[in-house]
């Protein structure tokens, strides 16, 4: 008899084509905003949200490219004070998790309609999840406000993502399908978009990384981001609770996810039979599929220990004990020791 489940996700447009970012114009107007702020990081998040700007015209109401990674407690007061200037009904957010991070913070407190443009794989933009931290500590959420109203993802828009960025965002993904195959509150639906992903992933990153061009390869994992976001929706579990905690202390959140998966993996498969099945033939090959998830870390130009991105032993403890604050208990019970000991193999 399959288990009991609630299927409950908010509907959202998704757009998706070569060249698509053109389109943004339209998608604005038919969601009837007039005064759109473009929420940008700084670089070439800046360049990609003044050609957005252009494309939008005159219902532009400027450009806010000041996004940071985890959302510090200043960058989300400053894009909110920007927002309110610009007289903001909507919200354009173009790039990578840190842009639409900012986005949704800024949907959350002021009710505005986001349109997201992401260049990354992260998969934020299909999620009702928000994030801020301040000091050493992050605050998550889940609202159905900041689940942008419309995705366009646009192929072209990713075949400049270096390499590095390009494998920690779609790891970061990863991490949505693998713990979506365990988390309490999946559905038959969501572990079908969890194996799909994953599959996509595990078949057409390694292209992507050995040629940035490869158009197949960067649409392939542009939509199996799609997928893996969706699967948030599940809900989380340690895996996402260690990035997070570890994100506090400052680390880059793709980077942080990527390191620790498959020592995650490893430790809840032992308990997950169906995913560690579902996880298999996801990836394919034999023996252990978090052996293959180590595999697949272990061949991208990304650091693989979290001393190598910044992280001090000395914190363990404290991490430890905040991942044992949480009584984690599906697929298995994690003490403050098993997180001290996963955290002491990832660095």
């Amino acid at each position: 008899m399959p288990a009991a489940f609630v299927h409950d996700i908010p509907a959202q447009r998704v757009v998706f084509a070569p060249g698509a970012v053109a389109r943004v114009a339209d998608e604005a107007a038919r969601l009837g905003l007039a005064r759109v702020l473009v929420v940008a990081t700084p670089g070439s998040g800046a360049r990609l949200g003044q050609r957005l700007v252009e494309i939008l015209g005159s219902r532009a109401a400027g450009l806010h490219a000041q996004a940071v990674v985890h959302v510090p407690k200043g960058v989300a007061e400053a894009g909110l004070a920007a927002a309110r200037d610009a007289n903001a009904d909507g919200l354009v957010a173009a790039g990578g998790g840190a842009a639409i991070g900012l986005a949704k913070i800024i949907a959350r407190d002021l009710a505005l309609p986001i349109v997201a443009v992401p260049t990354t794989y992260s998969g934020s933009e299909a999620t009702t999840i928000w994030g801020v931290s301040d000091g050493e500590l992050k605050y998550t959420g889940r609202d159905a406000k900041v689940l942008p109203r419309v995705i366009v993802y646009d192929p072209d828009l990713t075949l400049a993502l270096p390499a590095a960025v390009s494998a920690s965002s779609a790891m970061n993904a990863m991490a949505h399908c693998v713990e979506g195959l365990w988390v309490p509150d999946r559905t038959p639906y969501l572990e079908a978009l969890a194996t799909d992903a994953a599959r996509r992933f595990g078949a057409y990153l390694p292209r992507v990384i050995a040629d940035g061009n490869d158009r197949e390869a960067r649409g392939e994992c542009l939509i199996a981001a799609w997928l893996a976001g969706v699967v948030l929706a599940a809900g989380t579990g340690l895996q996402h609770k260690l990035a997070h905690v570890l994100g506090g202390l400052g680390l880059p959140h793709a980077e942080a996810h990527a390191i620790i998966l498959p020592h995650v993996t490893r430790f809840n498969l032992a308990a997950a039979p169906d995913a560690r099945a579902r996880l298999a033939q996801a990836l394919g090959g034999s023996g252990d599929p978090a052996d293959r998830v180590a595999a697949m870390l272990a061949g991208l130009p990304i650091p693989q220990t979290l001393s190598a991105i910044g992280f001090a032993r000395g914190k363990i403890e404290f991490v430890a004990a905040e991942i044992a604050k949480l009584a984690i208990t599906v697929p298995r019970a994690v003490s403050g020791a098993d997180a001290r000991t996963l955290l002491a193999a990832a660095f």
